[in-house]
């Protein structure tokens, strides 16, 4: 069984005392969702990148516009749910709060990229790399790690923005640490299948929040719980999911055709695209439990008819022709959703597929570029050495050190003295507050504070850099 609230207190519960009577007469997650908005970690992801970097002259979406359109998605979809299974089915809430169920999706699809560092996934492998001896670096883990620590909310003295029970659990796309995440999860003795959305491959909490994850997850009365199910996802945290899927593989794809870096024209006349299929076979094919390469297949051809037929120009009849098909491509994930027994949910597997072959388009012709690939291990040097400048500087205890990562460090010792975790020395404590400080800067920030700090362009500089404040 999945973490279950069927009483309001255990829903609306906060972990901090900002949950009394509201002003402005908002629901506890209608108050979540404007934390979330107004916070500073949400802000910046407009200046991270979501494929290409964001100085790209074309319009791309970055990380903002990516979340904003997946707590849409996923919120369409919660109140689809709603509508449609009142009465049969309660998202794990209880009848008597599975109406705040499309607020609670919202909230996670908002906050669900919060914690990815600038340049993306580019930058979290580099910053996995100098962590690798102190627990590692993961975008979910940090995502999880803001908004218990990070962000600032008046009234919140241990940091963090105190959201409800439900709205933390439903942010755990993958609800355990990295000791967990090393054993693959099994049911019955099989692998669980890539599209049972009940469960994820990766983690998504340090242990230094294991606190918050216990309040996040905490069941009526302490019901025991298998192992397995302690892994499960919530029913808002496997919507929240696929509205991610969904948005990855559309609005990417509309990105990169509109471009001319996807032929979307092209493929429509061709049904046996060699070449990608190879590259499939050979990438997800070998990864994905119970993958089937003849469903993937058969999904290609289904998205074929309804490709763009010509070469973008930027037209009105180009616009059209790609806004219909990402019209039609989204209602078919749209009603892929249904219920699971009484508080769970399942996707359609088909549209899993046609959904997975829009994602690996956008992976075959832009994301493996080498131009792009390239560009990535440029991003990885300039994380590498921010991360190993700032290193130095913290360890001196210079006055050169910039005020917020001292905050940062400073805070970690009190939470530590106030949980009862501990780090195993000051070198990890220092590395995971530099992570901390690199992760909230936008990308022409981060830039722009290697230059400082390495001496290039400095008679061009100002004491109010890009990074600075």
């Amino acid at each position: 069984m999945t973490p279950s609230f069927h009483e309001t207190r255990l829903t609306e519960a906060r972990s901090g005392r900002t949950g009394g009577p509201d002003p402005a007469d908002r629901t506890p997650f209608e108050r979540d969702r404007d934390r979330i908005m107004y916070s500073a970690p949400f802000r910046r992801l407009a200046g991270v990148t979501q494929v290409a970097a964001v100085r790209e002259r074309h319009l791309l979406h970055n990380r903002l516009t990516h979340s904003l359109k997946v707590g849409q998605i996923g919120r369409r979809m919660a109140q689809r749910l709603v509508k449609r299974n009142k009465g049969s089915w309660d998202a794990g809430l209880g009848q008597e709060n599975v109406e705040d169920f499309p607020d609670i999706v919202e909230c996670a699809g908002l906050a669900h990229d919060i914690g990815h560092p600038p340049f993306g996934h580019t930058a979290e492998k580099a910053l996995g790399e100098k962590m690798r001896e102190f627990e590692g670096f993961e975008g979910n883990a940090q995502s999880f790690r803001v908004v218990a620590k990070l962000a600032v909310l008046d009234g919140v003295e241990w940091g963090g923005l105190d959201l409800t029970r439900a709205t933390l659990n439903a942010i755990l796309k993958y609800p355990r640490d990295l000791d967990q995440a090393k054993h693959e999860i099994r049911i019955d003795g099989k692998p669980v299948a890539w599209t049972d959305r009940r469960f994820g491959a990766k983690w998504g909490f340090y242990w230094s929040e294991r606190e918050h994850f216990n309040h996040a997850r905490e069941l009526p009365g302490g019901t025991h719980q298998a192992e397995v199910d302690r892994q499960k996802r919530s029913a808002a945290a496997s919507l929240m999911d696929w509205a991610d899927d969904v948005s990855y593989a559309v609005h990417d794809l509309y990105d990169y055709f509109s471009s001319g870096l996807t032929p979307l024209h092209e493929l429509r006349g061709s049904r046996d695209n060699a070449e990608f299929f190879q590259y499939i076979e050979g990438g997800i094919g070998t990864k994905y439990p119970n993958f089937s390469m003849d469903e993937f297949k058969r999904a290609y051809s289904d998205l074929l008819p309804h490709m763009p037929s010509r070469k973008w120009t930027g037209s009105y009849q180009d616009r059209h022709d790609l806004d219909h098909m990402m019209h039609v491509v989204i209602t078919d994930f749209n009603n892929a959703v249904h219920p699971l027994g009484t508080s769970e949910i399942e996707v359609d597997i088909g549209s899993q597929y046609r959904a997975e072959v829009l994602k690996q388009l956008t992976h075959f012709y832009v994301i493996d570029r080498p131009g792009l690939r390239l560009i990535q291990e440029g991003q990885k040097e300039v994380i590498r050495q921010l991360f190993d400048a700032l290193m130095l500087i913290l360890a001196g205890s210079d006055s050169a050190v910039p005020p917020l990562l001292r905050d940062i460090y400073s805070n970690m010792k009190a939470h530590e003295a106030r949980e009862g975790y501990r780090r195993r020395n000051d070198e990890e404590r220092q590395a995971r507050a530099v992570c901390d400080y690199i992760f909230l800067l936008t990308e022409d920030q981060a830039l722009n504070l290697l230059e400082c700090l390495k001496g290039v362009a400095v008679s061009q500089g100002s004491i109010f850099g890009a990074w600075f404040g």
